[in-house]
């Protein structure tokens, strides 16, 4: 793997940001962490998988938000007219879910069930 390369997933690893709500199993660092090169001698050598140029091309893109200045959502789709506050209250939900607690997460379920307005 070459220098370039490797200073390239580096600097995605560093700049990306954490997803609170997804496993870190599955997360894009986990991922391209085990892209790198290992500097610890192991029993035995595991075969690496070289990550491509065009998938560091797309990380990168993703990570500077090219194609959110590229194609912009209009305001209405940002915000329909049926329910205006629905993606504020989407992400909203996700910043809040991973601090809740067991009880939390039965009250909201059930007032979820529940819905009296």
């Amino acid at each position: 793997m070459s220098k370039q390369t490797i200073n390239r997933i580096s600097h995605l690893l560093k700049h990306w940001p954490t997803d609170a709500v997804r496993p870190a199993s599955v997360s894009v660092q986990t991922y391209l962490q085990s892209r790198l090169p290992s500097t610890q001698p192991q029993q035995q050598p595991s075969p690496k998988v070289e990550i491509s140029e065009a998938s560091l091309n797309a990380l990168s893109s993703l990570l500077e938000d090219r194609y959110a200045r590229r194609y912009p959502l209009p305001p209405k789709l940002r915000r329909p007219a049926s329910n205006p506050d629905h993606y504020d209250n989407v992400v909203k939900e996700f910043e809040e879910a991973p601090g809740r607690d067991f009880w939390g997460r039965v009250g909201k379920r059930l007032r979820g069930l529940f819905r009296f307005t």
